[in-house]
This record gives structure tokens, sequence and C-alpha cells, in this order.
């Protein structure tokens, strides 16, 4: 590959420019008339500068007076304006001194603001450590020690913000109820996944509905938490919860890059945020999944979560992702060409002093044994930065004007053996989309089974691309399948006892219809839901493609039994319920893998309970190879419902049950294999909603 640093490098700076505090507080404001009377500007995190020159340029009669909090070690620009602008430096990641200065500052600033005048708060990523106002009977060392146990613990950023809000009377709401202005406005640059603002910054005007945590008191390594959480009072909510406005947040910067990497001619795909996975489990997910990825530019954007020793080195998250597959890829031999990098989008990763850092596009030289146990020792030492500062190959630290988590980007090249193979004059690659509906109109079971498995491997080597010239998906009635079985309603079906031959057909052909049924299922994910993510199109054509080898297996055991496919009548539920739900992926998502498929995880357990007690072993040994894959079939399901439903903004398990609701009210019932929908992604509380929505508490079934 050519241009090793170019397009990463350039794609990064396109990515900081698409979410500049300034430029994304002007396009916020554009369109919105400035109040009547005047307004005073709350800029408050590491882009504080940025928007408030934004909010100037937007407003540049109305504002009266700002107050900008940012850290101390800032170097943006202040710039001149023309009303007055109190600075507040404050210390970051820890709060010190100059944030308990900066908290105080605050609640004079705030509570100066006449109640008909207009108060604009301007927030972004770093406000939780950069202001403080402990509650009483915390002080200064309690919130240093609680912040670098957060810190060091590697929880996700809302749990952290959430256990901060309890400590201080700016968080959670807090600053809200400090404030008697009636008109109270907040634009916010998110630095969390979800983009929830009641994270970001802990919350500052975020009046809570209850207080944080709700999830019960994390291990972070100090065993005080819980008795501090349980000895101070819940704060006072604020009397309203102002308006929050999202301004920029990760996929804008996640849209840049691909955006940058088509200008550039190059095939781009954007996964949204990682996978919540710990630093070494993502690392190895994402190696996997570029190991056959299609050649061009993959993007991925939020924090991977580090966990520290008690003495870290220099680093930060970006330069140890970086570092972890540098070494996974090391390990594999360097399958193929690859270029990564990984960097913090506010310029600062950890204590680096660099932003990030990057690897090219070719294995180090014949010492990569020895790269590789320096790799080794920087990843247990947590000191990374030394090991990429040795090689020139970090991001330059600066402060960006903005702060929208990290960006992971990779331009893989082909690998050798499609590189090879590949005739210098080939056609342009088939559409995944168009070719996706080929094999879901194919009515030959055998056939349609061999048209997967090779549809997942042009899609593996690269031979398939999404194309928007494919025509757009229409509605299926009918997708492609023998004429036998013939489809009768389930309560139609005849009920035989599994101790008779005659009852294992039955049943083996049941299971058998409904991983037919799910081969097509999977293919019409693919065919009909554009505009995702490419790791959703290789996620469903991997289902689509075991889904085939579950309906090879069963059928081959049908035929041992003396029955063949289509020898007895099925139902149709599934596939009316793809066609209830092609409109929108995230009800597809929800009610075919979480509640259709995620029944047969119930149900198969007690199938191989029976099966056994009539000593059909053979049959036993193909339902649990069966099992065990469709727990990762509903656990995609999960997880692309959850990303969905992130987009939009929904709380993901409110939603589901709200779907269950209007779709398939009182059809859920225990009793639930427990461990194995744990497994599939669900969650605890989803689960214990489940049961408290079918009206019984029927005991779970967790041998699954």
């Amino acid at each position: 590959m050519t241009g090793t640093n170019f397009l990463l490098h350039d794609g990064y700076r396109a990515s900081l420019e698409a979410v500049h505090g300034r430029g994304a507080v002007i396009a916020a404001l554009a369109g919105e008339s400035a109040p009547a009377g005047p307004v005073h500007v709350l800029a408050l995190g590491k882009a504080a500068e940025a928007m408030l020159g934004g909010a100037a340029a937007a407003w540049p009669d109305s504002i009266a007076r700002a107050l900008v909090v940012a850290p101390a070690a800032s170097d943006e620009p202040a710039s001149t304006h023309r009303f007055p602008v109190e600075r507040w430096p404050g210390n970051h990641p820890v709060p010190g001194a100059q944030s308990l200065a900066a908290g105080n500052a605050i609640v004079a600033f705030l509570r100066a603001i006449p109640p008909a005048d207009t108060l604009l708060a301007l927030l972004s990523g770093g406000a939780s450590s950069l202001a403080e106002l402990p509650r009483d009977g915390v002080d200064l060392p309690l919130l240093q020690v609680l912040n670098a146990r957060l810190l060091a613990a590697g929880l996700d950023i809302r749990m952290m913000n959430a256990l901060r809000g309890r400590f201080s009377q700016l968080k959670a709401g807090g600053a809200a109820a400090l404030c008697p202005a009636r008109d109270i406005r907040v634009l916010y640059i998110s630095d969390v996944p979800g983009d929830a603002p009641a994270s970001v910054g802990s919350g500052p005007f975020w009046v809570p509905e209850s207080p944080l945590p709700q999830h019960g008191v994390p291990d972070i390594g100090w065993p005080e938490l819980r008795y501090w959480l349980e000895r101070l009072e819940n704060p006072t909510p604020a009397a309203q919860r102002p308006p929050h406005r999202l301004v920029a947040g990760n996929a804008d910067a996640r849209r840049a890059v691909t955006r940058a990497a088509a200008e550039a001619g190059q095939h781009a795909w954007d996964h949204g945020l990682f996978p919540e996975l710990s630093g070494t489990s993502l690392a190895a997910h994402l190696t996997r999944f570029l190991r056959d990825a299609p050649a061009g530019v993959h993007v991925w954007g939020g924090e991977a979560s580090v966990r520290l020793p008690e003495r870290p080195g220099r680093g930060g998250r970006a330069q140890h992702l970086a570092a972890l597959l540098l070494l996974l890829w090391l390990a594999r031999g360097w399958p193929r060409p690859i270029e990564v990098l990984s960097a913090a989008t506010d310029g600062v990763d950890g204590n680096s002093g660099s932003a990030g850092a990057w690897f090219g596009d070719r294995a180090p030289e014949a010492n990569a044994g020895g790269i590789r146990a320096r790799l080794r020792e920087a990843l247990r030492a947590a000191n990374v930065a030394a090991f990429w500062e040795a090689l020139a190959q970090t991001v330059p630290g600066t402060q960006t004007g903005t702060n929208v988590m990290d960006l992971l980007i990779v331009r893989l090249g082909l690998p050798p053996r499609a590189a090879a193979d590949r005739p210098p004059a080939q056609k342009r690659a088939s559409g995944v989309h168009a070719m996706a509906l080929r094999a879901l109109q194919i009515r030959d079971a055998g056939k349609k089974c061999e048209c997967v498995e090779r549809l997942l491997e042009a899609w593996r080597a690269g031979g398939l691309e999404v194309d928007l010239r494919d025509p757009p998906p229409v509605r299926i009635e009918v997708p492609g399948r023998p004429e036998r079985p013939e489809l009768v309603q389930p309560q139609d079906l005849p009920k035989r006892g599994l101790h008779t031959l005659p009852g294992r057909q039955a049943l083996l052909h049941a299971v058998t219809h409904i991983e037919f049924n799910a081969i097509n299922l999977a293919l019409d994910a693919v065919y009909r839901f554009r505009g995702l993510p490419a790791e959703y199109i290789s996620d469903w054509l991997q289902v689509a493609a075991e889904e085939a080898r579950h309906f090879r297996l069963l059928s081959e055991r049908l035929e041992r039994l003396g029955s063949r496919y289509g020898d007895l009548p099925a139902h149709n539920g599934l596939w009316e319920m793809a066609v209830k739900t092609d409109a929108d992926p995230m009800e597809r998502m929800a009610l075919v893998p979480r509640v259709l498929e995620a029944r047969g995880l119930d149900v198969t357990p007690g199938m191989i309970r029976r099966l056994e007690a009539a000593g059909d072993d053979d049959s036993v040994a193909v339902l649990r190879v069966i099992q065990r894959e469709e727990v990762s079939h509903v656990g995609i399901g999960s997880r692309w419902f959850r990303y969905l439903a992130g987009l939009r903004g929904l709380d993901p398990e409110a939603t589901f049950l709200d779907l269950l609701a209007q779709y398939m009210p009182g059809r859920v019932r225990p009793p639930f294999a427990l461990d194995a929908r744990l497994a599939a992604g669900f969650s605890q509380s989803e689960m214990a909603a489940l049961e408290a929505q079918a009206g019984s508490a029927g005991r779970p079934d967790s041998t699954g």
C-alpha cells in the first residue's frame, strides 16, 4: 500500500474539524433566534474556549458576560470578545485545589444571573474534574481518592460519572439548582457512549430521575465507597431539567473519517462504537474481524477500558489499544497489509504527552520477536508511551477544541491470496445486498446452503462490497423455499411423544424447518437493512452460514431416522414476524433474534433431556451443537438491537419491553434458560422484567 500515513492522519484531522467546538456551536445556534434579554454563558470542559467562540460568533450582541473553566494546561487561545470573560483553570483528570476554586467561581456566577435573563451552558468532556464543590462531609482528599480509584478501575465512563455525582453539589443537576434563571439552555459535546446528557461532565444541569448509580456498587478496590454512598444523603433535585442539545459526538467524527476516505477513493465502513469489552478482549475481537474484513478503511470510536497496575507508567487508552493490536497482528504473522491510527480526539491520551499512536503497512524488520517482547513488557507495566516514542510513531498531542472520545482508524490491504487470485482487469466486486437477495430467493435447500457459504467466503475475501447501485429492498412475502413442507397453523401441527420414532422425527423436522427459516432471516437482515456498519453484514452472513450448517446436520439426522425435510407439515411464524418488522431494523433485532429465536434457548434443554431419556444420543449431539451456536446468534441480535436503540437515544431495555407489549402481548412466557439468555446479551434486569411481564414466576431453566 502507498500513502501509509496520509489517509489515516488526514482522516483524523478531518474528524477533528467536523466536531470542533466553535463550528459545532455556530451550527447549533444558526437557526435559533437570540433571546431578547441578556445571555450569560458558562463554558465548562476541554472545548470550553472553542465553544464560547462559537456562541460569540452566533449571538455577538446578546452575550453579557461569560465564565470559562478549562484544563489548567490548556493552550487553546483565549479569544478576545466584546463582553467580559472570567477564566478559571481546573485540574484534570483528578480534581485539585484549582478545581475547588473553579467550582466556587461557578456557584457565584450562576447565583448572580437575574431570573429574567438566559443562561447558555456549553459543556464538553473533562468537566467532571475541572470544577468541584464537594457535598457536606466530603473533602478534596476524599474526592481525589475516589477519582484516582475510578480511573484505575477501568469502569465505563457512565458509571464513573454517576458515582462522581453522588459526592458533588455541582453534578447530577446540582448546577441547575443553583441558578435562578428561568431560561436555561444547554449545548454539549459528548465524550460518552450513547451521548447521554446525564454523563457528560456528570450532568451538572441534568436532573436525574433517581439517585445514581442504579445498578449496584462496583468494585473499584476501595471498600469505603459503599460506606460513603450509604452515608451521603440524596441530592436535592432542581425544580426543572433544562433542555439539552447535542452539538457534536463520536458519530460525527467517524462520519468525517469515512467521508475523507471516500473522497480519497477508498471504500470505508463506520463500525460504530467499540463493543463493550476490556482492552485485551476488544483487541482480540478487532483482530479476528480485521483478518477477513473487506479491504479499505474501517473506523471505530469510543474508549477502550484499561485496568492499570498499582504504579502505571506513561501512556493512554488509545496508545494501549494500538499496542495490543500491533502485538496480536505480529503474533498472527502479519496476515495482510494494515495501517492503524488510534488517537484521542481531545489531543490528550492519558499522561502520554501525545494524542495516540500509529503503525504502518508492513511488519517490522527481522527483530519482530524482540519487538513483541518489548510490547508485552510495555503493556504489562502500562508504559506504552515510551515504546511508541522510540519508534517515532506517536500522534502529536495538542488541544483540539473538542472531545468526543477516541478514534480507531484502520486501513486494510487485500489478503495475499485474494490479491494473487485477482486478475488485473477484474470487474467491480458484486453488491452484497444484491447477492444476499439472490441467495434468499433460491428455493432448493441444498443449493441455498452452498450459496450462503460462498457468499460469506466472498465477503471475507473482499470480493463483495456495499454497492449503492444495488436496487432498494422490497417486501418479500414468500422467500425462496421448497414446495414442501406444507405450511399450516401452529395449532394444526400433530403432537407426538418423543418415546416413539414418529415423535422424534416430528421434533427434529420442526427444528430443521426453524433452521431453514433462520437462513432466510439472516439473509434478509443483510439484504433489507442498509447503511449499517460493515460488521453488521459480517455478523449476519456468518449467522446465515452457521444456520445452513445446522440445517444440514438436522437434515442428515432426519434421513438416518427414516424421514426427510418436507415430509411433515410446518408453520411459518418466524417469517411472518420478519414481514411485520421489515420496515425497522431495531424492531427486527428485538422481535426475531431476541424473542422468537431466543425461545429456542429456553426449550432446547428440555428437548435434549427428553431425547436423552429416549436413548437418542445422536440427536442430542446435534442439538447441543446448535444450542451453543444459537447463543451467539441471539447475542448478535442483542448487540445490534442495543446499537440501534442507542443511535436513537432510546433506553434499550424499556424499548424492548414496549415492543413486546405492542407486538407480542402475553406471548413470552417462562420458564427461561437464564444462563443461556444472559450469555446472549440479556441483562438480569431484563430477565426480571420478562418474568414480571409474563405474569409468572416460573423457575428459570439454567441448564442451557
